[in-house]
């Protein structure tokens, strides 16, 4: 069922998103994100996280999804795989809370490296959450989590650099972030050819709602675990 969820949101989150162009930077929105210097505390999680196989990271309790659940949209950049921890998930997510020191999402590549980590905090009336010192605003609710929540989505790179990403204003993907080669390109797959355009609007929506009546069916909502 956690499975099903996972490949339910993921794959609607994205296909939405791609077939959304004015997401994209070059469409004249903000500009990308740059890194910056990782805070200490960041630091302290990639020496936990970084070097971590697959099978560590399940074992140490974190669902790793099915390969069709890699997000990533060609044009703007990817999240990859998101291997959630549902305990840590719940308990942070329902009091509004973000553990700097416990992450509840680990963010895999399409080589299944963790790339980064994201927290996501229910609206429980605390006001903008501050993280790393940086601001974390409310943003719009997505399929699994349809109400307006928190998120920062935090990417490792490289020479202790990384990239916050906390803004209503700028979508949370990671330009050096790709999925596997030779998935569909509607936003559930990889950035193999970049070159091709995102789906017209008639295909798009036809392939939405394909999408919507399989991930109805599987997710049930993210909080009805």
């Amino acid at each position: 069922m956690i499975l099903c969820r996972f490949v339910g949101r993921l794959a609607l989150v994205a296909l939405l998103i791609a077939l959304v162009p004015t997401l994209a930077f070059a469409q004249g929105g903000p500009p990308a994100p740059e890194p910056v210097d990782q805070p200490n505390e960041v630091a302290a999680l990639r020496d936990k996280y970084e070097d971590l196989s697959r099978e560590e990271v399940e074992a140490m309790g974190f669902v790793v999804p099915p390969p069709m659940a890699c997000v990533s949209v060609p044009g703007i950049g990817g999240m990859g795989y998101h291997t959630e921890h549902q305990e840590k998930y719940a308990t942070q997510f329902d009091a509004g809370e973000m553990d700097p020191n416990d992450p509840p999402i680990l963010l895999l590549d399409k080589d299944h490296k963790v790339r980064g980590v994201e927290w996501e905090a229910k609206d429980v009336g605390q006001g903008e959450l501050d993280l790393y010192g940086q601001a974390v605003e409310l943003q719009p609710g997505h399929p699994g989590v349809e109400e307006p929540h928190y998120m920062m989505h935090v990417y490792f790179r490289p020479d202790n650099q990384v990239l916050m990403l906390s803004s209503a204003k700028v979508p949370p993907f990671d330009p050096t972030v790709e999925c596997p080669a030779g998935m569909p390109e509607t936003g559930a797959g990889g950035l193999a050819d970049r070159g091709r355009s995102v789906p017209s609007a008639p295909l798009g929506a036809l392939a939405a709602g394909a999408l919507i009546l399989a991930g109805t069916a599987w997710m049930g909502g993210r909080r009805a675990a």
